[in-house]
Order: structure tokens, then C-alpha cells, then sequence
């Protein structure tokens, strides 16, 4: 009960903090800005926010068809619709609670597929943790090939508080925290040697190694590199989404590729952060995209577009998702048996 109680006030938060969010930059914009992003969604070209979405869609079958590389180290793949559909209605669930979408995708296979409950849950974790792997490196190549680009952004936006922070603090004080902040090092070894053997730590060091070793059973795939390559076209299918909606305004149709890279990379931040990203990443789009010229009110509204492309095929696809295995629920295998494996 406590819980579930847990799961519906931090949902409400989340969806609370993306709302405070929208009505706050909202207020922030001029009376001009907010006609002009209001004229921009009304004069869109949406034969390419159509378009965005089908990309989309492909992105998720790249996702199924990567899942059953996946599966089939310890059981019978099932079909790539059964495996997609079971995906997109995994994604449906994470609008509503977050990470319950990992276990709705695992629970709605196993049932169409009679496929161990646990040993799917065990690969989406390992899948997950390496798409982690995959952003922080993808992260990281952002900053170092395209500095140049970002470093303006970087020092006004970033670095400058850090700079003035510590530009008003006595050499003192930067000594005190340097000292404090390598003794609590030390203690939070200390702390993790002295109680190793404790249920709690040791509870911790496998769930570290289970994840280690779930990541190295990737490249020991029989079809690893079929796995790489649907893992870089599902990152392409992301890029590709961002970037044709660019096309949907005529002052956004000019932006150079690398810019919807940086929108995908930095973008993703406020979907980790808040629900579904909603409110914080259309925000972070407007701010990529004042880098590269484009003005607040029409990056704001390419950001709410490019969500809003993603958030109606989550929410098409996945409702279809359910109703699919609903209405096939005396089958045998209960979805679509449709195979392109």
C-alpha cells in the first residue's frame, strides 16, 4: 500500500514540477513570444511532424528486434511484433509511473510468449544499463567535437557561476572544502570496507556486478554485431525524429544536422529529470537552439513540437499496444504472430 501511495505522489510531483515549469516560462516570455510560438504550431508544416513519427516508430522496432538478439541467448525468440508491441506498451506505462514501464513490457511477453518473467526483466536491465553507457559516451563526444560551438553557451551559461562562486571565497575556505571533501572519500571507503560483509553491501556489490557482467553478456552475443548496428540505428532514428521536424518551420529549416545532435543528446537530460520531459524539454531546446541563432520563441515552439511527436506515438502506439493484446487474447501467442525476423 505504502508503495503504491509512493508511486502516485512521486507521479504527481513529477507531472506537478513539468506543469509549474510550462506556466513559469510561459509568464517569462514577452506578449510577442507567446503570439509568435502560438503562430508557429498554427502555421506548421505537419506533413514532417508525420513524418518525425513514423521515424519514431521504426526507432521502436530496431528496439524489438535488438530485445529478441537479447532473448534468444536463453529462450526461443518471440515474433518481432510480439516483442514490439510489448515495447511500446512499456513505454505507455513510464508516462504514467516511472520504471514501470520496464516491468509492464517484461509481464505482457512473458504472458504472449511464456517466456520466464525474470529472465526478460534480466535482459531489459542489461539493455538499459549499456543504452546508459552508450548516452554518457555519446554525452561526452557532444562536448569534445563540438566545444567550439558550445563553449559561448558553456562560459555564460555554466561556467561563469562556478567562476564567480569561487572567485568570492577566501583561500581558506577552498582548503576546508577540499579537505572536507576528501575525508568524506575516505569515510565512504572506509564505510563500504568495514561493513562488506553486511546484507545491505553485499546486496549492493552484486546488483554492481550483476550489472557489469549483464553489460559483458552483450558483447559475447552470438549476433553482436547485428546488436551494435540496431543500437546505431535506433540512435539515428532519434537524431533523424529531432531533425525533420526542424523542416516543419521555415525559421528552424536551415539548421545545420549537428544542431538536432545536440538537441537529442542534451534534450534526453529532461526526459531523465522530469516525467516524460514535459515543461523542462521544450526549455532546453529553446536554450540549444539560441547557440545556433534560432530565436527563444521559435525554439520553444520546435522544442513542443519535437515532444509532442515523440509523446503522441508513445501514447498512439502504446494504447494500440494494449488494445492488440486484448483483442487477441484467445490466440495462442495472443499478438500479431507476423514474423521479420
Amino acid at each position: 500500500m505504502k508503495k503504491k501511495i509512493f508511486k502516485i505522489v512521486q507521479t504527481v510531483a513529477f507531472i506537478g514540477l513539468g506543469l509549474f515549469l510550462i506556466v513559469y516560462f510561459w509568464g517569462k516570455l514577452s506578449t510577442k513570444e507567446q503570439s509568435d510560438i502560438v503562430n508557429n504550431f498554427r502555421d506548421a508544416n505537419y506533413f514532417w511532424i508525420i513524418l518525425a513519427l513514423l521515424v519514431g516508430v521504426i526507432s521502436h522496432i530496431l528496439r524489438a528486434a535488438r530485445w529478441n538478439l537479447l532473448i534468444e541467448t536463453f529462450d526461443k525468440p518471440p515474433t518481432i511484433w510480439q516483442t514490439f508491441w510489448s515495447v511500446m506498451a512499456g513505454y505507455l506505462a513510464n508516462l504514467a509511473v516511472p520504471r514501470l514501464g520496464e516491468f509492464t513490457r517484461c509481464g505482457l511477453l512473458s504472458k504472449q510468449s511464456k517466456i520466464s518473467f525474470d529472465k526478460l526483466l534480466g535482459s531489459v536491465v542489461a539493455e538499459r544499463t549499456f543504452d546508459m553507457l552508450v548516452y554518457l559516451l555519446l554525452f561526452a563526444t557532444s562536448i569534445a567535437v563540438f566545444y567550439s560551438t558550445l563553449k559561448t553557451y558553456l562560459n555564460e551559461k555554466v561556467f561563469k557561476g562556478f567562476n564567480e562562486k569561487f572567485a568570492s571565497m577566501s583561500v581558506t575556505k577552498i582548503i576546508v572544502i577540499l579537505i572536507v571533501g576528501t575525508l568524506l572519500i575516505f569515510v565512504f571507503f572506509w564505510i563500504l570496507r568495514y561493513f562488506r560483509e553486511k546484507p545491505f553491501i553485499q546486496k549492493v556489490r552484486k546488483i554492481v556486478r550483476n550489472l557489469i557482467n549483464g553489460v559483458l553478456s552483450i558483447f559475447k552475443l552470438r549476433r553482436a554485431g547485428l546488436f551494435f548496428l540496431y543500437t546505431l540505428g535506433i540512435w539515428i532514428m532519434y537524431w533523424l525524429m529531432v531533425y525533420l521536424v526542424y523542416f516543419s518551420l521555415p525559421a528552424t529549416s536551415n539548421l545545420p544536422p549537428e544542431s538536432a545532435f545536440i538537441v537529442m543528446i542534451y534534450g534526453t537530460i529532461g526526459i531523465i529529470l522530469i516525467q516524460g520531459g514535459i515543461g523542462i524539454y521544450p526549455i532546453i531546446v529553446s536554450e540549444v537552439l539560441i547557440i545556433y541563432g534560432t530565436s527563444l520563441a521559435d525554439g520553444y515552439a520546435i522544442g513542443w513540437l519535437s515532444w509532442s511527436v515523440q509523446t503522441a506515438m508513445i501514447l498512439i502506439m502504446g494504447l494500440l499496444a494494449f488494445i492488440m493484446v486484448s483483442t487477441n487474447k484467445k490466440k495462442t501467442n495472443g499478438l500479431p504472430e507476423t514474423d521479420i525476423r
